[in-house]
């Protein structure tokens, strides 16, 4: 019998780090549980996620030197990584309709994003799909925005790979940190197995990172994510699989307008409620991840954040999409509201400083980037992409009594739920 505990799920998102042109969007939040996934085989999806087109890709290819790539890779059923794939095109869709989105808003500037891609993605012609992509391999599309009137610095980064395969070194580490488990009686856990050497694991990822120009508008970050992982090791001709889904949405006000951060969390309280996931449980490990313990405070005023999904479970695959699809309609009115409104240099200062503490987390407490940074050869611009363009670090910077940076502050140090009735 092969099992994988809760730890082991950490350690492996981590391993894809590497590869990511990173918003952290394989950042693994700290979880309750890890759920096996239990016959992907009997789940098929046909739904037609590949809408929308996406861009000739030319661009040089950089491969993680730690971790192989599976060269004859085991060929599970169309069945089985189905998921995967509809899960991969729609990101491609989706990345390529905010960068439509986000273009169109910014009217003053014409800011738009650059396009850089690796890997495997490269050779994807215009209006590709993932079954266009070697089964073999990882790549990615970070489109990164500069100097525009409403996004001061942003990305939008796409990352997938197929077939990798575990090192030695790397099934060691994560089976040494394995909790023991007490063996039952229940013939039906055949199907767990515990991560090994060889076995392949794959990844999607489609991760944002908005630095707002105005301190009235407030940075957003968002991600969503795939981690599959088949074992090798079984003689079945299915091979037995497990894959969970992962991600979130958060904002980080410069200045707070209660009316929006109401708003924002209303809509995924919605969007939680519309598919049967716990709204309130969700927005508690956004809280308690986004938190710099060093400043006993949360970076921004939270959302929601997941990591723990079975893959299959009823429902779970249209909560994932149903989040990503709310990021720009729980964001873009509150760039609307805010945009025109005028601000100081002094509040701009306070941005700054504010985005001090953005870096100060990416820096010493996201595992993502901490990890990112740690692998030989890291693609550094892609892990420090979600950084901010501008920071400030103050000594002992003091607020007035009763401003609004002092209320922000207060909030920070107390999240409250901004969806119940309190003004």
């Amino acid at each position: 019998m092969r099992r994988i505990g809760t730890s082991h799920v950490q350690l492996l998102l981590l391993l894809v780090v590497a590869f990511l042109p990173s918003t952290s969007a394989f950042t693994a939040a700290p979880s309750s549980s890890f759920h096996r996934v239990r016959a992907l085989s009997q789940r098929s999806r046909h739904q037609d996620l590949s809408s929308g087109s996406t861009t000739q890709i030319q661009a040089a290819s950089n491969r993680d030197k730690d971790d192989s790539t599976a060269v004859g890779a085991v060929e599970a059923s169309k069945e089985e990584l189905a998921i995967f794939e509809d899960f991969t095109n729609f990101l491609l869709a989706k990345q390529a309709e905010i960068i439509n989105q986000v273009e169109a808003l910014d009217t003053k500037s014409n800011a738009k994003f650059t396009r850089d891609v690796w890997g495997i993605m490269e050779d994807m012609l215009d209006g590709g799909t993932a079954a266009d992509l070697p089964k073999v391999g990882a790549g990615g599309i970070t489109r990164v925005i500069q100097g525009g009137n409403i996004i001061e610095k942003g990305a939008c980064s796409l990352t997938v790979i197929q077939n990798g395969v575990l090192s030695p070194e790397r099934a060691r580490a994560i089976r040494a940190r394995q909790p023991k488990e007490e063996d039952d009686d229940d013939d039906d856990d055949e199907d767990e197995f515990l991560i090994g050497s060889g076995d392949f694991y794959s990844a999607a990822a489609l991760s944002i990172v908005f630095h707002s120009r105005s301190p009235m508008v407030p940075t957003f970050r968002s991600d969503v994510r795939i981690f599959l992982v088949q074992d090798v090791s079984s003689k079945e001709r299915t091979r037995p699989v497990m894959a969970w889904f992962g991600g979130g949405a958060d904002l980080t006000p410069y200045y707070l307008f209660d009316d929006d951060i109401k708003f924002f969390h209303n809509v995924y309280k919605d969007v939680c409620g519309s598919n049967g996931q716990d709204y309130a449980a969700l927005k508690k490990c956004c809280d308690d991840y986004f938190y710099l313990p060093a400043r006993s405070e949360h970076r921004g005023t939270g959302g929601i954040f997941f990591d723990d999904m079975e893959a299959d479970e009823d429902g779970v695959f249209e909560f994932v999409q149903a989040v990503a699809n709310a990021w720009m309609p729980s964001w873009l009115p509150i760039v609307e509201k805010r945009q025109p409104l005028s601000y100081s240099e002094k509040q701009k200062h306070w941005q700054k400083l504010r985005r001090g503490r953005y870096l100060e987390f990416n820096l010493l407490y996201d595992r993502g980037v901490k990890f990112g940074l740690q692998t030989a050869n890291p693609r550094v611009e892609g892990v420090m992409v979600s950084a901010p363009p501008e920071i400030a670090f103050e000594y002992k910077h003091e607020v007035e009594a009763g401003s609004e940076e002092e209320r922000l502050l207060e909030i920070l140090k107390n999240p409250i739920d901004w969806t119940e009735k309190r003004w």
